[in-house]
């Protein structure tokens, strides 16, 4: 049996409904297992679990040989994710797929990297198998932007090589429905690296209307995004992370996806056009986004 964590968030969506179509009957972790019920219907199991509560994991994991952890970008991330493993440890799981972020590294000079990092390196200290997924920049982060006509970045002319959710949903599901391809770590990119210039030509050429890229300083970007809502340390990690695009950081295009789900990842014109045919898809996206952690969540 399957458990998934996260199962409401962007990626996690994607994957119960791959795993459900896939014949396999995954068992829901959740806090709220009414709202999740009628998110996911009778396909699937639901089972109470709070990850700050410890207490609640053993019966949740009860039965449970894989487990697909994802949670939010938040401070409490690494001991959530901590809280996760002991129990899967404990509960006798035998593979657990994480997913993770782009050069996730105790050491990387963005926080949530090391955070991530940070469990990384304490599930390959376990007994457990392990996969840890790493996708860049979502292209899911770019919805609310084009909707609005006006792409906002501080990460100037460097190329991002990005890459769908809905991908890296399917190559989570072709681990956790065949475990022997654990035990690595796959990058998971889109099939391109493309500019936020390239971006906003692609949505006018494809779009009912015109979209700019507007460029501004990763200080304004540090700004908007503490107008949203986010935590002071992440916030200050998108702006750093702006920067490191427009270095370069995540220009690399890897064959991963492909690796793992036996197709290509989808272009990012063909992700334009299914958002730009869905537009309701964009409603409350925060708008200087640019990491696969938020979209993840």
């Amino acid at each position: 049996m399957i458990a998934v964590t996260g199962a409401t968030g962007t990626v996690g969506r994607e994957l119960v409904r791959l795993l459900v179509e896939q014949g396999e009957r995954p068992r829901v972790l959740t806090r709220d297992v009414s709202l999740t019920r009628r998110v996911f219907g009778a396909g699937v199991d639901y089972a109470y679990a709070d990850l700050d509560r410890p207490d609640t994991l053993p019966a949740a994991l009860a039965g449970a040989e894989r487990v697909f952890l994802l949670t939010p970008a938040t401070s409490r991330q690494p001991a959530r994710e901590q809280h996760l493993v002991a129990a899967a440890v404990t509960a006798g799981v035998g593979h657990i797929v994480k997913t993770s972020v782009f050069r996730a590294d105790e050491t990387s000079p963005l926080g949530i990297a090391r955070q991530h990092g940070q469990t990384e390196e304490l599930i390959a200290r376990t007994r457990l198998d392990w996969t840890f997924l790493r996708p860049v920049f979502f292209m899911q982060n770019l919805t609310g932007q084009v909707l609005n006509g006006e792409i906002v970045s501080a990460a100037g002319a460097g190329r991002v090589a990005m890459v769908d959710a809905r991908d890296v949903a399917a190559a989570a599901a072709a681990v956790l429905t065949n475990p022997a391809s654990g035990g690595r770590v796959y990058t998971l990119t889109g099939p391109q690296a493309v500019t936020f210039d390239e971006v906003a030509e692609l949505v006018s050429s494809i779009g009912a209307a015109d979209c700019v890229h507007r460029q501004v300083a990763p200080q304004q970007v540090r700004d908007a995004m503490l107008r949203s809502g986010a935590e002071r340390w992440f916030a200050s990690d998108m702006a750093r992370l702006h920067t490191m695009l427009a270095e370069g950081y995540e220009e690399a295009v890897t064959s991963d996806v492909s690796w793992l789900t036996g197709r290509r990842g989808r272009r990012l014109s063909a992700f334009l056009e299914d958002m730009l045919a869905t537009p309701e898809t964009g409603r409350g996206t925060r708008q200087f986004v640019a990491s696969g952690a938020r979209a993840a969540s």
